[in-house]
């Protein structure tokens, strides 16, 4: 059994991933791009601010789920690069770092997905999520 939350473990991976150089950002699945939309359209409706965003959940990109049958949690992560650095040792970095942050919050086993979205080109300015 684990003391681990699936909501801190996706922090911790997302905080993780986003401290690997050459990643540009987290790109949210399609569920939580609705969800965060729909969330987003609610507040800016409340607050009588048409067109009011809110900013990504902090584990935006990153998905945790906890098998207590085999006592393995699961991680997919979902990346997006920038250009200049290569794809496959960008996502070996982020899997590494992903599996440290996973053991520090709920030590044991577990399994990292890394899927990497799209590649940009400069970011200098942009915001690190989403």
């Amino acid at each position: 059994m684990t003391a681990a939350d699936p909501r801190s473990v996706e922090r911790a991976v997302a905080h993780a991933a986003l401290s690997v150089p050459g990643v540009a950002g987290l790109q949210p699945g399609l569920g939580r791009s609705l969800a965060d939309a729909a969330h987003a359209a609610h507040a800016a409706h409340a607050q009588h601010a048409p067109g009011a965003a809110a900013a990504p959940a902090p584990g935006a990109g990153v998905r945790a789920r906890y098998a207590r049958d085999s006592g393995v949690w699961h991680v997919e992560v979902r990346c997006v690069l920038t250009e200049g650095r290569r794809a496959l040792d960008t996502a070996r970095a982020v899997r590494a770092r992903a599996r440290a942050a996973v053991n520090r919050q709920a030590p044991g086993g577990c399994v990292v997905a890394v899927t990497i979205t799209r590649i940009v080109g400069d970011v200098r300015g942009r915001a690190r999520t989403g």
